[in-house]
């Protein structure tokens, strides 16, 4: 009988890509396009639900925070998202995204303050999505 934690080790292990990817697969530039747009959907529809629905546990609130996520994700691996981009993001409002994610992710929600959290989502985070979008079309 074949030993559990070997099946594991194998199953878990880092291995190189076996094919090249497609080569119809989109651009970097067009990936880091299609992702801005799903992050605005989630703003436009924590905007059009309005700050009195805005509360810890809200869909409002689970669509700013999965805003949030991918947002920071961008910042995680920028050769994946054509790092000169991401460059028209100050260094100080990478770190304020990166730590609304952490906050978010590791201390949970409830340790958010709702008033910034809605002003970032909803005034700060579209001003930042409109110049990697500006960016990325020049």
């Amino acid at each position: 009988m074949p030993d559990d934690h070997s099946a594991d080790a194998s199953r878990w292990s880092v291995r190189p890509r076996t094919a090249a990817p497609a080569q119809d697969a989109p651009t970097a530039a067009q990936s880091l396009r299609d992702e801005l747009v799903k992050i605005e959907r989630r703003i436009e529809d924590v905007i059009c639900q309005g700050r009195e629905a805005f509360t810890e546990g809200s869909d409002s609130y689970d669509r700013a925070t999965v805003a949030v996520l991918r947002l920071a994700a961008l910042f995680e691996d920028p050769s994946r998202h054509h790092a000169p981009h991401l460059t028209v993001v100050t260094l100080g409002e990478r770190r304020g995204i990166v730590a609304t994610r952490n906050i978010a992710s590791h201390s949970g929600c409830g340790a958010m303050n709702t008033e910034i959290f809605w002003r970032t989502v909803t005034e700060r985070l579209p001003e930042v999505i409109a110049r990697i979008r500006a960016a990325s079309e020049s």
